[in-house]
């Protein structure tokens, strides 16, 4: 089974299309957040550090969001699929010191054609799940094009990092979560078959 980092900017549904790829693969979703988020309901000693950088307002630190990671890789029996995480190269470069090294790390990807009508639709959703937003439309318009655009700088680093170790891979993150796990599935297949 492969091991698989997926990363994307704001507007793509990485959530849903992890979990398309996982149905069709047999792969284990892990999602870095909600490791996190579980840690710190359940209180144990590495939620109660995290939440307290959280409460102070401070962001977690990469060694410690590594730690929570790494520990749930370690009980994912056969492959998994990663998402949202590392988003840096020193988170990269932490996972990997962890024993934990992608087979692939792919990003979805948005053409410029297709970045308006996709901000249009996250909105849309957005605005199903609060009807409260609709008179922010325009705003959250502008938000999520500057969030895409910002990820697009943030995440060059972490591109270059990962083509010198031949891993990244671009994958369009245009449609909904089952064509976009279609086009992920060859992806991670042909990683596999590397090994």
């Amino acid at each position: 089974m492969p091991n698989v980092a997926l990363l994307a900017g704001p507007v793509v549904d990485l959530a849903s299309a992890a979990s398309a790829l996982a149905a069709t693969t047999g792969v284990q979703v892990v999602s870095a957040g909600n490791v996190l988020r579980e840690h710190v309901y359940q209180q144990t000693p590495l939620g109660e550090e995290a939440n307290g950088y959280m409460q102070a307002g401070h962001p977690v630190p990469d060694e410690l969001m590594v730690k929570a990671i790494a520990e749930a890789l370690a009980h994912v029996d056969g492959g998994w699929v990663l998402y949202g995480f590392p988003r840096t190269i020193r988170q990269a470069e932490l996972l990997t010191q962890s024993g934990h090294v992608p087979d692939a790390v792919v990003e979805l990807v948005l053409t410029e054609d297709q970045l308006r009508p996709a901000v249009h639709r996250r909105v849309e959703r957005r605005m199903e799940l609060d009807p409260g937003q609709a008179e922010r439309r325009d705003e959250l318009l502008l938000m999520y094009t500057h969030s895409q655009e910002n990820h697009q700088e943030q995440i060059e680093p972490l591109r270059a990092y990962y083509r010198t170790r031949g891993l990244w891979r671009t994958v369009s993150g245009f449609g909904d979560c089952d064509d976009v796990a279609a086009r992920l599935i060859p992806v991670a297949s042909d990683d596999q078959r590397r090994q």
